[in-house]
């Protein structure tokens, strides 16, 4: 991208950042994360809805990887997700206060958004295979009706329930660095997930976000194409879906 291109555009105050799916999928994501913890901590008597939660969080997982290459120009992995040692750089740039602002993510919160994904799926996807403690409830592959739990199913089991606290550590750093961006850095992160702009700037990597044409629309079948994916493969596999 040329310099010319990455100038402030003439005349605006205010430039698009975030089209509306991508900041809706980010809210339906927290949401998910929240109801995940609240009723794991209900017991048996919440126990249906945290496996249904479990399939919402995965069905957004599996969007967000689909809207990384059809949603507007912000939300394509190709505009933010960057080598890692090029991250590690901006890190070292970051620390020297000789950092660019970026538009959209910027090298090193690109690769939290990736780890942040990759954590809801692992959560979501063995809780797929997790049984409780006492075999009674589990989700579609743990095989209650077979007998103890395999080694792996075990394992799974472990993972879902000891790996929501690396997910939530994970999630609270992503704060404490919006937070950082927000409050110190005066990037308005936060904001601009809510109103979807920002303060037109000099900006690292696009001046303005390109939105694609019926975003909503696109959105939809990107949303349903995920669900397919998600409860088809749950059932092409043999599990029973809780609905």
């Amino acid at each position: 991208m040329s310099r010319r291109s990455r100038a402030p555009l003439a005349g605006k105050r205010a430039v698009r950042v975030w089209d509306g799916p991508t900041r809706l999928f980010k809210w339906l994501l927290v949401v998910t994360i929240l109801v995940g913890y609240v009723t794991y901590r209900g017991g048996d008597a919440t126990v249906d809805l945290h496996i249904r939660n479990g399939y919402a969080a995965l069905i957004l997982v599996v969007f967000r990887v689909i809207w990384g290459f059809a949603g507007s120009s912000t939300a394509r992995f190709r505009t933010w997700l960057t080598w890692p040692w090029r991250a590690l750089a901006y890190g070292g740039v970051l620390l020297a206060g000789r950092s660019r602002s970026y538009l959209g993510h910027n090298p090193l919160g690109g690769w939290m958004i990736v780890a942040l994904l990759l954590l809801v799926a692992a959560q979501a996807i063995s809780g797929l295979f997790a049984a409780d403690s006492n075999g009674i409830y589990g989700g579609p592959f743990a095989n209650l009706d077979f007998g103890d739990p395999t080694p792996a199913q075990r394992t799974l089991s472990r993972w879902h329930r000891l790996g929501f606290y690396v997910l939530l550590g994970f999630a609270a750093l992503h704060v404490v660095a919006n937070v950082f961006y927000e409050g110190v850095k005066k990037d308005p992160l936060i904001r601009a997930m809510v109103t979807g702009r920002k303060p037109a700037g000099d900006y690292a990597d696009e001046p303005e976000m390109v939105p694609v044409p019926h975003v909503w629309f696109r959105a939809a079948i990107c949303l349903a194409v995920a669900a397919t994916l998600v409860l088809g493969t749950v059932r092409l596999f043999g599990g029973k879906l809780p609905f």
